[in-house]
């Protein structure tokens, strides 16, 4: 993928996924999601702004390791998220804790990949830790624009392996999932996964397809009894003759998140692939949908550092820290994201644990996207799919 594809596909991901989050008001242990992503203009960063106080209530006393206050006194980090909620979150469970355990001052300016790119370029640097996007791991550093991580300060023996790369490391998970309707079919027993999507006769209704190559094609496979270690490389001939057979089946093909699970909400849809947080939210709120995990697809957002970021020594620390399991719990109780560190589950309840997707009972029946094979195809395949969409209205 060449660098101009690239960007232009993170900013259309980016406003995607911030109107979504902005719309969705997801609540997980209290707490509402309404936004998560940046505007994904070309345009000059906002200057950073200091992290808001802390509430009177500490998520996180004490994490393992930090127990010097003083250890980062007189230095500044300045980290980049998503706003809105979402960050919200990040400042309550690990930007305040890491300010009071470390002496460090946290500023906080909004991810945006045009300027990461801009800053190294013209090495004028402001940004020490960025939240991106897992899948924009890879293009950035083709672009030389991350740092390598040094394992050596951050202790990745916890974190999951699919998230530890050379240069990055998960900050959280998400999932697209199957979501359903359990009251559609009372004499079958729950859709067990993606065959009984496409198994129109055992399983009539209405159904719902993002309208995005990446997952889409994963699940037709699936469908057609491919295992989820063998997915890759897609094998594009049989995903697009899979779709082909449920596409007079298909009433939506989806674009914001807000329309499967409005579709779902109504009884508009029967079965829809749709962002785990979205349907999560509508089931609290006491919709009859459930999310089916089996087959699901496994993304997540990832801690980078800019290259030649002006505080490295404290960057490090920093991601260290911020995926810690005490750390990754606070942060997992807030809003419906999974840890990134298997341990992290020793310090939730079991009633917010079971509903993340990195939890292990669900993470160990979906699969990861494979972003390697999708960096050196998507152009080519979301050409194709493009073409299939055309000749299927």
């Amino acid at each position: 993928m060449d660098d101009a594809s690239w960007r232009r596909r993170t900013r259309e991901r980016l406003l995607t996924r911030r109107q979504f989050l902005r719309a969705a008001g997801i609540v997980v242990g209290g707490v509402t999601l309404a936004s998560c992503g940046s505007n994904g203009e070309d345009s000059t960063p906002s200057v950073p702004t200091p992290a808001p106080s802390p509430t009177p209530e500490r998520l996180v006393e004490a994490v393992e390791g930090y127990d010097d206050a003083g250890l980062w006194v007189g230095r500044s980090l300045t980290i980049t998220s998503w706003g809105g909620e979402y960050q919200d979150a990040q400042e309550r469970a690990i930007f305040e804790p890491f300010q009071r355990l470390t002496g460090a001052i946290v500023e906080t300016d909004t991810t945006d990949a045009a300027s990461l790119r801009r800053q190294v370029l013209e090495d004028d640097v402001d940004w020490d830790v960025c939240d991106v996007l897992l899948e924009d791991v890879l293009p950035m550093a083709n672009l030389g624009v991350i740092e390598l991580l040094d394992y050596s300060t951050i202790r990745s023996q916890d974190i999951y392996p699919d998230v530890r790369m050379e240069h990055g490391v998960g900050s959280s998970y998400y999932s697209t999932i199957l979501a359903y309707r359990p009251d559609r079919w009372p004499d079958q027993p729950p859709p067990s996964g993606w065959k009984d999507f496409w198994d129109v006769e055992r399983y009539p209704g209405t159904r719902g397809l993002h309208r995005d190559a990446q997952t889409t094609l994963e699940f037709a496979l699936l469908s057609d009894g491919v295992a989820p270690a063998d997915l890759y490389p897609l094998d594009l001939d049989r995903a697009f003759g899979r779709l082909t057979e449920v596409q007079t089946n298909l009433v939506l093909w989806w674009e914001q998140g807000a329309q499967p699970t409005q579709m779902i909400s109504t009884g508009d849809l029967d079965l829809v692939g749709a962002w785990n947080s979205r349907i999560e939210r509508i089931r609290q709120e006491g919709a009859p949908v459930e999310i089916q995990w089996n087959g699901g697809a496994l993304s997540g957002d990832a801690w980078v550092i800019p290259r030649n970021a002006p505080n490295l020594d404290i960057a490090l620390d920093f991601i260290n820290f911020a995926t810690r399991p005490e750390v990754s719990a606070a942060f997992s109780s807030l809003v419906p994201f999974g840890p990134v560190n298997r341990l992290a589950f020793e310090h939730l309840p079991e009633q917010i644990a079971e509903r993340l997707p990195s939890f292990p009972a669900n993470k160990d029946v979906q699969f990861t996207i494979d972003f390697s094979w999708w960096f050196n195809h998507r152009d080519a395949v979301d050409e194709r799919f493009d073409q299939w969409f055309a000749d299927h209205p």
